[in-house]
């Protein structure tokens, strides 16, 4: 499901929305070429999968809306991890993109108060991790300030 933020006001949104989503999830990518000089993204991939999640009751796209438009999104997953020990229910904050104009304003913290308020609230979970590359320090920042501290540090040789 999609949830659509603007500072105090949230609606869930509708398919609709996809195209904008994918339109910030290219973006996100193009930056993100920083940290992943092999990232391909293939816009086609991108709007199946996340229709698809539309559907899944364990995952959740918010928008931040500003003047209607969207101005950025965070995609989250639940999963349940049997096999670290029993009953682990973790949630992925997968993506988190803002528009530039639209960073520096709390979006971006009120994007992740949401998903985990989803995560632990609505879908139960014990646990909450964030995928962030190595060097995006403005993502760091949002997630360090919210208590979010380093836990694994995985390591890629680029063949």
């Amino acid at each position: 499901s999609i949830l659509q933020i603007n500072f105090f006001f949230k609606r869930y949104g509708a398919k609709e929305d996809l195209h904008s989503i994918i339109d910030l999830g290219e973006l996100l990518q193009v930056e993100s070429g920083v940290y992943e000089p092999d990232i391909i993204y293939n816009r086609q991939e991108a709007y199946n999968h996340y229709l698809s999640e539309l559907k899944n009751p364990n995952a959740r796209i918010i928008i931040a809306i500003d003047d209607e438009k969207i101005v950025g999104y965070q995609y989250s997953f639940i999963e349940d991890l049997n096999y670290l020990s029993t009953n682990n229910r973790q949630c992925t904050l997968e993506a988190l993109y803002l528009l530039p104009n639209a960073r520096n304003h709390g979006t971006g913290r009120k994007l992740v108060e949401e998903a985990e308020r989803w995560a632990l609230e609505d879908m139960k979970a014990n646990r909450i991790k964030a995928n962030i590359y190595v060097g995006n320090t403005a993502s760091e920042s949002i997630h360090i300030n919210e208590g979010y501290k380093p836990h694994n540090i995985e390591y890629l040789k680029l063949i």
